[in-house]
């Protein structure tokens, strides 16, 4: 059986890899296809696809956003957009110039209490590719010695209860999905079992977002237990919902996923699920 991975992340955000190791990994695993879904960012997309070109792997361009719904981080994947659109462009480069101005305010309050000598722009200068996320910074502050590991980082200073965490803008899943509509994609929920939502508040979630014009789910996921998928499965089907899957690779990152096969080999992703998506689109 011919299988994909629709959840992948590059160097461009907060994977390990480039998109061209991506691609020939993904060669190399024998997959039919993978979507490259940077975190707010399509910038290695062009590059993934001049990898492929001529090697029968299909590259799904994509992105994965970032928003808040009930004060949660909620992840919004869009698949076929018209990434290179300059409508689409202006829209993103708003949405990371808020994500740049969080990011300069949690480096000033890390400097503050800490006298660490974090800022953008050494960030920027250490991760020149990537959309800075607090990902970057925790990453900075292991190897410059501050803290031992990265979720160490994230309980002292990053995470969202953590003493140096600012908040992002208000960008609503709802704005993400109009955005990739706008823009000829597809807007699929990821992974729905992340967010520490009870079974109404899912269901709560799930029929705001489908109101607005959500088109699928991540039902298949690398964290995925016991009935998980299953019951993913039936809400997605409950609300009319594509059904997609994905690793979440993020290479080194998170070392024990692998791409396509995720944890211990506990995934195998049908094209099928693609060839629906595709069919899908607008």
């Amino acid at each position: 059986m011919k299988t994909i991975d629709l959840h992948v992340h590059s160097y461009f955000s907060d994977g390990s890899l480039s998109p061209e190791e991506l691609t020939r990994l993904a060669i190399a695993a024998g997959l039919g296809a993978y979507s490259l879904t940077d975190h707010d960012t399509v910038d290695g997309i062009d590059r993934a696809l001049q990898a492929a070109e001529g090697t029968g792997l299909e590259v799904v361009p994509g992105i994965e956003f970032s928003t808040r719904w009930q004060h949660r981080d909620i992840h919004i994947l869009g698949y076929f957009i018209d990434y290179r659109s300059p409508s689409f462009q202006e829209q993103l480069h708003g949405f990371i110039n808020s994500r740049n101005a969080r990011n300069e305010k949690m480096c000033e309050k890390i400097r503050a209490l800490t006298g660490f000598p974090i800022s953008e722009e050494i960030l920027i200068r250490r991760f020149p590719d990537a959309v800075i996320t607090r990902a970057h910074m925790a990453a900075w502050l292991v190897e410059e010695g501050y803290v031992e590991t990265r979720p160490v980082a994230f309980d002292k200073y990053l995470g969202d209860n953590a003493s140096c965490f600012v908040p992002k803008e208000e960008i609503t899943p709802v704005d993400a999905i109009r955005m990739i509509l706008t823009h000829h994609g597809i807007p699929v929920l990821a992974h729905p079992l992340l967010y520490s939502l009870t079974k109404k508040q899912l269901e709560a979630l799930v029929g705001e977002l489908k109101e607005a014009g959500l088109k699928g789910m991540e039902a298949v996921y690398v964290l995925n237990k016991g009935s998980d998928e299953a019951h993913m499965r039936a809400l997605a089907k409950k609300y009319g919902l594509l059904v997609t899957g994905g690793s979440d690779f993020h290479g080194a990152n998170k070392p024990d996923i692998s791409l396509g096969t995720g944890l211990k080999h506990n995934l195998e992703i049908p094209y099928s699920l693609l060839e629906t998506l595709k069919a899908a689109r607008t």
